[in-house]
């Protein structure tokens, strides 16, 4: 009897195991049919997944494995397995299948604008399915907190560990996605007009949001139709006499008054509420009318959209590609048209084509969906509304791009400002490696290297318009054609503060600091020779219970793909 015993609970660990096995694999495959688009796979994905995800749960819900749990030395995983099982069966049931549904909207196109239209109603009617999804994600995110993972070992504790990372990261997307169902109508104009500014980023010459504020559109919103109404290069409104806001300490000590008196230089700050007031401030005042909101967006967000769009055609100046929008609007305007108005009127035109193209429904809704996401995860897409209710629905998230200065997490920026007035960072490749090591009385120590490597072709003769080098000019026989100045920041977290700070193995002692919206900062200001690479290091420590993961924050640059992205807690 006790040996039937013993096999029969053998065979049961073994079975749930089984098909806990079959789920992780029905898993990955209902995830590629969702990212692919096709919904009628995802569709079959999901009842085998349901189908392999119930069979763990019963398994590991009944007498036998009641007993497994009370097994000294396995126990605490044996009662891990059977909360994962349940937790994948109840997220088959309730938090998988909006996004099914939702992915067969996606694949029919019912998302998408026509003729500069968007469908209100079918955009608002995803808005209850992704709030159902996403508070079934939560829900699971709870309960698999109330294992303590760290008295697992082997690998239940690892596989455990990763389940809850999927769930928490599934759980921050679904959040967004909930979020921007609710939000798309109001923006759109469905509950009265909107007025957006555009602004259209240059990182040739890098500012700490991504790139100057060069060219800028106002996009009209109403009842679901958008349009571009009218478009402006900022090079045209020159400095002004005091700041367009009033400037805070912090700001003026860290950016100085360049900040509030040129309208290119809003994005230089790194927070995107403040920069959107700049903004807004300024166009206000020299062009009229009321601002909603305002986006910031990139040349790389443009040719991640272009690979979805297909190639598009710039009235009067051929077309522009995926593969050739970032160097024809931040280099090649440059060394072709000397004139500043010139330059700013091929940018607009073709921001414009782009969202024209877009606005007319091109593009396959799926990989649109993709490479929008991948822009805001790399910092390329910002936003701000100064619509109150929709603000709040906008703020906490990615896309909020906010600076928190008295939040419990841990956030590190390290941002870059051309110093020169060039366009020589589009000759700029850089690389942040961040790591949280150690972590003792409730704060973490943060140590970090930043790679900066200027990518200037040998021997290439670039004009004043790139070099930022003009006869008489600000820096003209301090700075060589082909260097390039820049200032960068390392910014510790809210009560955090910047311990070590080197250049080339050069430390400074003592590292001096000025704060900016609560937090310490550092300024380094150094000059790059073509073809050279140097290397900032630091070590900072985080506020005090700042014990979770740290969110590393860096200007998006010239260049595909980021250093930006969630360290791991040391605690």
């Amino acid at each position: 009897m006790v040996a039937l015993l013993l096999a029969w609970t053998a065979w049961t660990a073994w079975s749930a195991a089984r098909d806990l096995r079959q789920v992780e694999r029905d898993a990955i495959v209902l995830r590629a049919e969702l990212e692919d688009g096709d919904a009628a796979g995802a569709a079959r994905a999901l009842e085998r997944y349901q189908e392999s995800a119930g069979s763990a749960r019963s398994r590991t819900d009944g007498p036998t494995w009641w007993v497994i749990e009370h097994v000294p030395g396995i126990g605490d995983e044996a009662a891990a397995v059977a909360t994962a099982a349940a937790v994948l069966d109840d997220l088959g049931q309730d938090g998988i299948p909006p996004l099914v549904e939702a992915a067969e909207l996606v694949a029919a196109r019912s998302f998408n604008p026509t003729n500069y239209s968007f469908p209100l109603e079918t955009i608002a009617s995803v808005t209850g399915p992704a709030k159902d999804s996403e508070e079934a994600f939560d829900d699971a995110a709870a309960r698999l907190d109330t294992v303590d993972d760290l008295a697992l070992t082997g690998p239940v504790g690892e596989r455990y560990r990763e389940l809850r990372d999927i769930v928490l990261t599934a759980r921050a997307t679904l959040g967004s996605a909930y979020r921007a169902a609710e939000l798309m109508p109001s923006l759109l104009g469905a509950d009265g007009p909107r007025d957006h500014l555009l602004v259209f980023e240059n990182n040739a010459e890098l500012r700490s949001l991504g790139g100057l504020a060069g060219s800028i559109s106002r996009i009209h919103a109403d009842g679901g139709r958008v349009e571009i109404e009218e478009q402006e290069g900022t090079s045209k409104y020159g400095g002004l006499e005091n700041p367009v806001i009033r400037l805070t300490p912090g700001e003026r000590a860290v950016f100085g008054d360049a900040l509030g008196q040129y309208f290119m230089n809003a994005s230089m700050s790194p927070d995107v509420p403040r920069a959107a007031v700049l903004a807004r401030t300024r166009w206000e005042r020299e062009l009229g009318g009321d601002i909603d909101g305002v986006f910031f967006v990139d040349p790389v967000a443009v040719s991640y959209l272009l690979s979805a769009t297909g190639p598009v055609d710039v009235p009067g100046y051929g077309s522009v590609s995926a593969a050739d929008v970032v160097s024809k609007v931040e280099n090649q305007i440059y060394l072709t048209a000397p004139d500043r108005a010139a330059q700013e009127d091929y940018q607009n035109a073709v921001a414009e084509a782009v969202f024209n193209a877009f606005a007319a429904g091109r593009g396959e809704p799926v990989e649109v969906i993709r490479m929008l996401a991948t822009a805001v995860a790399e910092g390329r897409v910002r936003m701000h509304s100064f619509v109150e209710d929709e603000q709040e629905q906008i703020a906490g998230t990615e896309i909020a791009g906010e600076l928190r200065p008295t939040d419990d997490e841990a956030q590190v920026g390290i941002y870059l400002n051309d110093a020169l007035e060039s366009k020589m960072t589009y000759y700029l490749a850089y690389e942040a490696d961040v790591i949280a090591r150690a972590c003792t009385g409730y704060k973490q120590e943060i140590a970090g290297t930043f790679r900066l490597t200027s990518t200037v072709p040998p021997g290439i003769d670039l004009p004043p318009t790139v070099t930022g080098i003009f006869p008489g000019g600000r820096f003209f026989g301090e700075i060589e054609p082909g260097q390039q100045r820049l200032a960068v920041y390392v910014m510790a977290p809210p009560g955090g503060t910047i311990e070590e700070l080197s250049l080339e193995g050069r430390r400074f002692d003592p590292v001096v600091t000025d704060e900016y919206a609560g937090r310490e900062v550092a300024q380094i200001v150094t000059i790059l020779d073509p073809g050279e690479t140097q290397r900032i290091e630091f070590e900072l420590r985080t506020g005090p219970g700042q014990t979770g993961p740290v969110e590393l924050d860096v200007t998006p640059g010239a260049f595909p793909g980021s250093s930006a992205r969630e360290l791991r807690s040391a605690c």
